[in-house]
């Protein structure tokens, strides 16, 4: 399979964003797609892809496979941005709850905004604007917005620009404790972040073994002080995960793929091993 760099992604999702703001004019609208209402801008990378039905997690929603979306589940979103996951699965598990965490102002007001728009949702997606991380430092600026106009300030690689944060910071077993119910999933999709968001949630995904899904970006890892092999390692050896492709087949080779990466990322479903029989079969 063919995968295109970051930087090629946002370069074709640029010249998309000016065909479309030419020829239907307004760049905020208000849309529907597959029943849910977002409210987007043609200039910001996300809100196109919503807009065009393309998304780098719609495979993601083969998770519907492994739990009964009749359940009442516990499904959690890390780096939630305006919602693009975290609506989809409310509707998708209408019996479930959503834990909407995203740390940036930006992405938060508009997640807020969508989740308005969709109030069948609002009893069951509850919105958190914190920072996770084992590091009780302030994290002050992370990147949630991908505007495609803009030339100046944006990331080398992802091209994401900076938003400030609610200067919140905690740890995910703090967080998800205080629930006191079984936690069944969690998306991490958090920019280099990952370690960080693991390891603060090691407790907690060691009490429940939750399924993870989460986008493998080595190229980011070293800017954050570690390398893919920590994080391999630490998945494997700290929580005793294995990784799985999209498609719920083990991945063996993963630190090959890791070296192979370069500026590319790819999305990876995280498995308890104890829990790895479940997928033999789907």
């Amino acid at each position: 399979m063919f995968f295109l760099s970051t930087k090629t992604k946002i370069i074709i999702a640029s010249i998309l964003s000016k065909i479309l703001i030419f020829f239907i004019g307004k760049q905020k609208r208000i849309i529907s797609r597959n029943y849910i209402k977002y409210e987007i801008d043609l200039n910001e990378a996300i809100d196109l892809g919503i807009f065009l039905g393309i998304k780098n997690e719609n495979k993601l929603y083969n998770i519907k496979k492994y739990l009964n979306y009749k359940g009442k589940h516990i499904l959690v979103d890390i780096g939630s941005n305006v919602g693009s996951v975290t609506l989809p699965l409310a509707k998708l598990f209408n019996l479930s709850t959503i834990i909407s965490i995203e740390p940036t102002k930006f992405a938060f007001s508009k997640l807020k905004k969508n989740l308005k728009l969709n109030p069948s949702f609002k009893r069951r997606v509850k919105l958190l604007n914190i920072f996770i991380s084992d590091e009780k430092k302030k994290v002050s600026f992370v990147h949630s917005s991908w505007k495609l106009k803009v030339k100046n300030n944006r990331h080398k690689v992802h091209f994401g620009t900076l938003k400030k944060t609610s200067n919140k910071t905690k740890s995910l077993s703090n967080v998800l404790s205080k629930i006191g119910k079984r936690i069944d999933f969690i998306k991490i999709d958090v920019d280099g972040y990952e370690i960080n968001v693991l390891r603060s949630g090691k407790k907690i995904i060691n009490k429940y073994k939750p399924l993870i899904y989460f986008e493998f970006a080595p190229y980011l890892y070293r800017e954050f002080g570690y390398t893919p092999e920590i994080l391999i390692n630490f998945i494997k050896n700290e929580l005793n995960y294995t990784f799985l492709n999209e498609n719920f087949n083990e991945v063996k080779n993963i630190y090959e793929i890791g070296k192979k990466l370069k500026d590319r990322s790819l999305n990876f479903f995280l498995t308890h091993k104890t829990n790895l029989h479940h997928f033999k079969n789907l």
